[in-house]
Order: C-alpha cells, then structure tokens, then sequence
C-alpha cells in the first residue's frame, strides 16, 4: 500500500471525485487492514531509538499501573483476576494492531462493569448456571457486538459516535461511578460472608437500593483491619498519583497492604484473593468457546440489550478517548480515523473474549498516562502487553495474596476520579436542559440500570431536544480582580541587571562566542562586574595550551572580546569537580549570574547549566555555541504565579534595555476536561485572560508590551521551545525554583526541559533559595490540591 493511499484515507476533505459506495467499502477495508500506516508516521531514521525507548519507558509505567486495574475491574464483573490482565494486555495489541489512533491505550473500563457484571451475576452460578457458561454467553454477545461494530466502520459510520450528547456520557460516568463505588464498599468492610461480595446473589445492573440494604445487613460482619487495609489502598494511591504520574501508585499501594496482610495482620481475618479464586495460573490464555443458552424471548431480550451495551460503551469511549490522546499529544500530524477506530474496535470484542478474556475499549487514564509519560507511536501499546503480561507472569503467586479489601479500595478511587467536576460544570453552563439531562442519566443508571438510564436520556434527547436545548446559554469568566496583593519571593538582583556575574572559561577556542556574548551584554548594561574563572581539572587541564601561562591565556581572550575593561577578577581553581566548584564560587562571592556557554557537539554543558540552575542561589544564563545575535526578540514562559511575574518583569527589563518594544508572555496549561462544547475553548481562553490580567498587576512592563499566548498541551517544554522557534525568539526568559535532581526526575521541570533541549540563549531566573528538596518541592507545588487525571 503506498504513503498516498494512507495518508489520503485519513483526509476529512476528499482529494479525488466521489467514488461510489462498494468503492469506498473496497477503500476502506484495505486500509483497515495496513498494519503499517500513517499512525507510525513519528518513527524517523534520524529519531528512532529515541521514539523506541519513549515508548518503551511509557508502556512500562502504564503496564505497571494497569495490572491491579485490570484485576479490579474483572473481580468487579464476576470474573477471575487473571482475566483482567488477559483481557488488557490482548485487547492493546489488537487495538494497536487495527484501530485508527496513534497513542490510544486499550483495556479493561469501568464502564463495562455494570454491563458484563450483570451478565454474568444472571446467567452465571446466581442465576443457575455456571461461571464458564456465563462467560461462554458473554463471548456470544461480544462476538455479535463486534461484528456491528467493525460494520460501522466499513460503513463509515464512525463519526455518528460523537452525536451522543456530552450530558448523557457526563452523567452515565457519574451513575457508573457511584453504583461501582456503593457495589465494591462492601469489600472494604471485610464481611465474613463473602458470597454477597460477589454479586452471586444481587442483579448487579444498577440495583442500588439492594446494595444499601446488603450493606446495611452486614454491618455487623465488618472487619476492622480489612477497613484500614482498603482506605489506606485508597488513600496512598491518590496521594502518590497526585504527586506524579511516574509513580505505579495502584501497584505500591496494594504492594504495602499485602505485605501487611502477610505479616502483622495474618491472624486478622482479613480475606485474600485466593480465599475467593484459589491460586492465580499464569497460563493465562486459554480458548473460550461462545455458548448460546437455550433461546427464549428472555434470552433474546437479554442479547439485544448487551450487545447494545457492549457497541454502546465501545463506540463512546473510544472516539472520546481517541479526541483526547490527539489533543493531549498536540497531534500535528495523522488525526485519530474513527471508522478505522470502529474496525479495530470490533476485532477486540470478537478475539479477546474468546481467549478468556472480556470486552475492551479505549481507556481514558491510561491514554493520559501514556502519552504524559512519553509515548509517541503505537509501539508503546505492545511494550504495554508486554511487560504487563511479564510482570504478571512472574508475580502471579503473589497477586493471589492480595487482600480483597485493597481490590475495594482500588475500584473506590477509580469511582471517585471517574466524576470530574470540571465537566460536569462545563455541562451546567451549556444550558439548562443538558443540565437536567446529565442528572437524570446519572440518577437513572444506578438506581436503574445501564440501558434504562442510558436509552430513556438518549429518547428524551432527541425528542425533546428540538424545544429545549436552547443555545449556549453562557458561563461569564470571572473579572480580574483589581489591587489584589502577591506574595513577592524578590528578584535576586535589579531587573534587567546583575551586578556580579561568573563567566566560566574552559581556555579553548569555545570560549570565543562566550566571551562575545558577554561583552554585548555588559555593553548593553545588563552585566555589571565580571568574574572570570577557570576550573582546572584533569579533563580541563589535557586541553591547555602548553607553555602559556592560564591566568595569562584567561586575560589575553577577555580583552580581545571585550578590549578595555575595568573592575574585573579572574582566578584559577584547581578542583576535582568544575560543578561543585561552581556552586562554592557563587555563595563564596554572592554571585547574581552564571554566564555559561555550551557546545552543540554534546549534552555535557546542558547538563553542567541545569545542575548549576538547581543548585546555585543565582540565576543562569545559558548562551549556544557560535550565537552571537543582538538580543532582538524575546519569550517569557509564564505560570502565574508570583516568580513567573518576577521572570516577566526581567525578561521587559532586558527588553527595555536592548530598546525591544514587545515580548511574547506564553502560558502553556493542561486542561483535564475531557468532555466538551464548542465554546468550552472560548471560555478557557477567558480564564486565561481574566488570570494573565490579574499577574500583570505585579509586573513591571518598563514599558515594553507584554503579548499574551494561551496554548494547551501537557507537554509544556516541548511547546515554549516550538513557539520560540515560531517566533524566531533569540532568548528565552523563564522562572526557576531550584528544584533537586530527584525532583526534577520525579515531577518534571519545565525549566530544565527547556535548558535540556533549547537551541537560543535561556536565562533562568532565580527567585528564592538554593537547592529545593523533594519535599519542599512538593508542598511549593501544592500537590494535595491537584486535580487527578479521569480513571475509566
């Protein structure tokens, strides 16, 4: 198939004359079948290894995520544990393998729970029967459901998915999220009699007053231990999540409570996976045939209702999550092809369940994490089975362990991070009518089930839409506040001026656009005093010149730059390490600025300029080898916060001396809506406003322009340096805290990014302290109030 062929398939503007319908299926169905298309369009030959390794570090992080996940949701259907993972590391190969997005995680979603758990509590051994049967059935009407849903796409009717309105998959998130945390609370409680926790004896589609009135029956069988075991699993998990998204926080949250449970508590009564399940086999695939039950009006009542619910769930979810991956990537190149999403989609339901797995779709916070943890092709999804399905292997004696308890806690917090209350704000200031839409879907599906809830709203939308659903009815930004007081950290030195700077030499002919640098800047009167200093170490020492004097050497460069200068120092150091002596100098001598150069030919003085941004009580100014440009052009990444208004005001003040009439403020957010009108982006860009007004009250513009840029992404470095390169900016302004190398690792720092790869002159201003620890990055972070990423 060549590039042409690939490419045009995914165009929304067709390229050549109509083609008439068995053309287009024809056209359709060779593309559904190019394994090796445009969604691979990131793996280059100058870049490979590098994308390889991102996706490889990514599927790892997720596998390590996914897998108490994956076992929660199954043990939450009926199912077994070793299902979960079965089910989400095979439905990510094919998914990967067939369906039309390029960063899309596929897996177990807790938007099948009430649909698979009430199937299996009906036709497995609550219902007579037996767990393989219901499974069988299940396999039955996953089979059907993926047939349809491979025919929509051939049939191009992807893009009828997204007429669903967002207050019914806003309130089915919300009614899914309730009934799952109200059916699974009674694992936390750790009642003896553990049939009830497994749905054997309850409809589980919905059935929310006969979960309160189970609870309420075994309140008197409540384990003390088991409670603290599963709101600790709960607890830890958003805590660590909350802190990064790097941190496996399910997999260490339930890795602590077992090991408790194995130890202090082992004569606790506290109930283990292997009490209900047995032992955990790690054969984990094995054929499972589709079983029909003996047909009644029942039966095929019950067929056309899954079934719906499975192409339902499927369909919704993936082209949402599809929307999402390419937004949160800032996907410039092959948009996600929804017909070809239906067709990958449809071949998970027909092969996972039938290798004893179940129904799978794209999952929102594994997709997030995927791509916030670097993930560039759909390479990361097969690393993601991979590993999971390695891990799995290997710890499968240990999963069996697990308190159930802990399986509890995991499906509470995946309740509680499934209501987003961002979206459902978005819903209330559409209009009223989605407003009330969104309550009584997410009333109806609890209190109900999935297909009353989800059907009843979808008929009360199109027929009562046309009188009601007026247009937007408008949510005003809040004004600026006006003379409103920040808590000002203080600029080390003057804006636009540091009165005693350190230009580290290295004595060769690099030294040379350093020193040229230098002098434009003391001429422009931005630098004050100068201190030249040379570290000689071993590796510094093999290069000198033999025979010529350094301090000698030092002076004869500093005046071919600068010719005549007064009042400056140099000194020669001998040491072991040019970066702690560095760091000595710069407190010894209270130091403003370190004026570093760095060579293009390694990653060596990118390195040396960041560990001296964490570590040093001063700014930094970075200068690229052979950048010898007037300083016409700058950017000033912002956050808003008190030391990125400091940040503005040096970067206007470097402005103002160099005569630049503007300087571009650039804001790059994250926006965890996920769901979302078509004026949501008008009404962000007016938070945006109203939050850039209220940080210009503290800045001093010297009366330069500040022009404003508001942009989304998550990856906030990788956005400043495009933009500056689109701005043709020769130098970039940007705040510093001083974060540790283990914060920096753990959390990520966008200033350090942003030295790491920048290809023009970068100042990092400091604004208080020296060194922040992980801790203290973390509480000037403010990480107990951040909002988690969307769990399905």
């Amino acid at each position: 198939m060549s590039s042409l062929v690939k490419l045009e398939s995914y165009d929304t503007k067709p390229k050549e004359p109509r083609q008439n319908a068995g053309s287009q299926i024809w056209q359709r169905l060779i593309l559904f079948n190019t394994l090796i298309d445009s969604r691979f369009e990131d793996i280059k030959k100058q870049t490979w290894i590098k994308t390889t390794y991102r996706d490889m570090s990514a599927g790892l992080i997720v596998a390590l995520t996914a897998i108490p996940m994956a076992m929660g949701f199954s043990m939450a259907m009926g199912l077994r544990p070793e299902q979960g993972i079965i089910a989400g590391a095979l439905g990510c190969v094919i998914g990967r393998t067939w369906g039309g997005s390029k960063y899309q995680v596929y897996g177990p979603t807790a938007a099948f729970i009430p649909i698979i758990g009430g199937l299996i509590a009906k036709y497995g051994e609550a219902g007579g029967g037996s767990l393989a049967e219901a499974h069988g059935f299940l396999v039955f009407v996953s089979i059907i459901a993926g047939v349809i849903l491979m025919s929509m796409g051939v049939f191009g009717l992807g893009k009828y998915a997204k007429l669903v309105p967002n207050s019914i998959i806003v309130g089915f998130t919300v009614g899914i999220a309730v009934a799952i945390a109200l059916s699974n609370f009674e694992s936390i409680l750790g009642v003896e009699s553990y049939q009830d926790l497994l749905g054997e004896d309850e409809d589980i589609k919905g059935g929310l007053l006969h979960n309160l009135t189970l609870a309420y029956g075994n309140i008197d069988k409540v384990n003390f231990w088991s409670v603290v075991l599963g709101l600790g699993t709960f607890f830890i998990t958003k805590l660590l999540l909350r802190i990064s998204i790097f941190i496996p926080a399910p997999l260490l949250a339930i890795a602590t409570s077992t090991v408790l449970a194995a130890t202090l508590l082992a004569d606790k009564g506290v109930i283990l996976v292997k009490d209900i399940y047995g032992s955990i086999p790690n054969n984990f695939f094995v054929f499972t045939p589709p079983i029909l039950p003996a047909m009644t009006s029942g039966v095929a009542l019950d067929i056309a209702y899954f079934v719906f619910g499975i192409v339902f769930v499927s369909a919704v979810e993936s082209v949402l999550c599809s929307s999402m991956a390419d937004r949160m990537a800032n996907n410039r190149g092959t948009p996600f092809n929804p017909d070809k999403e239906f067709w990958g989609q449809g071949l998970v339901q027909v092969i996972t369940p039938m290798v004893n797995g179940f129904p799978c779709t794209g999952a929102l916070a594994r997709t997030a994490t995927s791509i916030k943890a670097g993930a560039v092709t759909p390479l990361a999804g097969y690393f993601k089975a991979i590993f999971k399905l390695s891990l799995a292997y290997y710890i499968a004696s240990y999963l069996e362990m697990v308190p159930m308890a802990c399986i509890g806690g995991i499906l509470l917090w995946v309740a509680s991070n499934m209501i987003k209350v961002s979206e459902i704000r978005e819903v209330i200031s559409h209009n009223r009518f989605h407003a009330l839409l969104m309550t009584y879907t997410a009333i109806m599906v609890p209190v109900t089930d999935f297909l009353t809830g989800v059907l009843s709203a979808l008929v009360i939308f199109f027929v009562a839409g046309r009188f009601f659903d007026k247009p937007f009815a408008g949510r005003r930004p809040a004004k600026a506040a006006t003379g409103k007081d920040f808590e000002q950290p203080g600029i080390v030195s003057k804006p636009g001026y540091f009165n005693r700077v350190v230009i580290p030499l290295a004595l060769t002919e690099h030294d040379n656009y350093l020193l040229r640098y230098a002098a434009q800047l003391t001429k422009s009167g931005i630098v004050g005093q100068p201190h030249f200093v040379f570290v000689e170490t071993q590796q510094a020492r093999a290069h000198l010149q033999p025979g010529i004097d350094p301090a000698k050497q030092m002076k004869q460069v500093v005046q071919q730059a600068f010719g005549s200068l007064e009042k400056a120092t140099y000194q020669i150091v001998k040491a072991q390490s040019r970066l702690d002596t560095l760091v000595g100098y710069v407190f010894k001598n209270k130091i403003d600025l370190v004026l570093l150069g760095h060579q293009d030919h390694g990653n060596a003085h990118h390195s040396l300029a960041q560990r001296l941004a964490m570590l040093c009580g001063c700014s930094v100014w970075m200068v690229p080898e052979n950048f010898d440009s007037r300083i016409q052009r700058i950017i000033a990444p912002i956050d808003f916060s008190p030391v990125s208004a400091d940040s503005l005001t040096q970067a206007a003040a470097i402005a103002a001396q160099y005569k630049v009439p503007e300087i571009l403020a650039i804001h790059v957010y994250d926006d965890e809506s996920v769901v979302r009108y078509e004026e949501h982006e008008l009404i962000k860009r007016g938070e945006e406003k109203v939050r850039f007004a209220e940080i210009m009250g503290s800045v001093d513009t010297h009366g330069v322009r500040i022009n404003p840029l508001f942009m989304e992404s998550i990856k906030a470095a990788e956005e400043i340096l495009t933009e500056a390169a689109n701005y043709q900016a020769d130098l970039i302004v940007i705040s510093t805290r001083g974060h540790s190398k283990a914060a920096s690792i753990l959390l990520g720092s966008v200033t350090s990014s942003v030295m790491s790869d920048a290809k023009i002159p970068v100042l990092a201003i400091k604004h208080y302290g020296a060194h922040l620890s992980l801790w203290q990055t973390l509480l000037s972070s403010h990480f107990l109030s951040r909002v988690e990423p969307k769990v399905n």
